[in-house]
């Protein structure tokens, strides 16, 4: 049976979820699917162009979880209620998958779904009654904000999982504040990850006039 474009991505997405990028290759998606390399080539001009169809379909995944705006305006507290629930979506989408974030944050050119993303966004504000200009950076800052988190989260729970990673021994002499705060505790990822979102949602709403 003929190799189809969704098998070869399907494969690389199976193949992401068990090793993460590291472990992704246009020679281990062949194996997969029992062809040779040069067959992966007619459905993708390169990996790179792979890479881009796995982090559109990961953001595609979080579609359904943030409509687009209904026709009622949203007053400011519906506003930050909406765009922290995108931001949460958003993160269980990246979280989904090994380096979901960096597969995600490292294509400058965005696929259909993260388009669709963008727009779902910025329509929000605007129907809340931002100015477009406005709208367009709150959307950007809400995501780049959700990207960045995951980056680090995921990065923290890979070093955490490797044993031959040492404990970090922190200097904290003169940093009174800093070591208030360790001493106190830090919270979860999920707490520290909604009160930030938190945080950006409550700005943007503050905005409506």
């Amino acid at each position: 049976m003929p190799v189809r474009r969704a098998d070869v991505i399907d494969a690389a997405m199976e193949l992401l979820d068990e090793g993460g990028l590291d472990q992704l290759s246009t020679r281990r998606i062949a194996e997969r699917l029992g062809v040779r390399v040069g067959a992966i080539y007619w459905h993708v001009k390169d990996k790179d162009e792979l890479l881009a169809e796995l982090a559109d379909r990961i953001v595609g995944s979080c579609l359904d979880e943030i409509p687009g705006p209904d026709q009622a305006a949203p007053g400011p507290a519906a506003l930050a209620e909406r765009l922290t629930a995108a931001a949460h979506a958003v993160r269980r989408a990246l979280l989904a998958h090994p380096d979901g974030a960096a597969l995600v944050a490292g294509h400058a050119v965005p696929g259909p779904h993260s388009l669709v993303l963008a727009d779902r966004l910025i329509g929000l504000t605007r129907a809340a009654g931002l100015p477009l200009p406005l709208a367009a950076h709150a959307g950007d800052t809400l995501l780049s904000y959700v990207t960045g988190f995951v980056l680090q989260e995921q990065r923290r729970r890979a070093l955490t999982e490797d044993p031959q990673t040492p404990a970090p021994d922190l200097d904290l002499e003169g940093l009174p504040h800093l070591a208030a705060a360790l001493e106190e505790g830090l919270p979860d990822d999920e707490t520290t990850f909604a009160v930030g979102a938190g945080l950006i949602a409550a700005a943007v709403a503050g905005q409506v006039r």
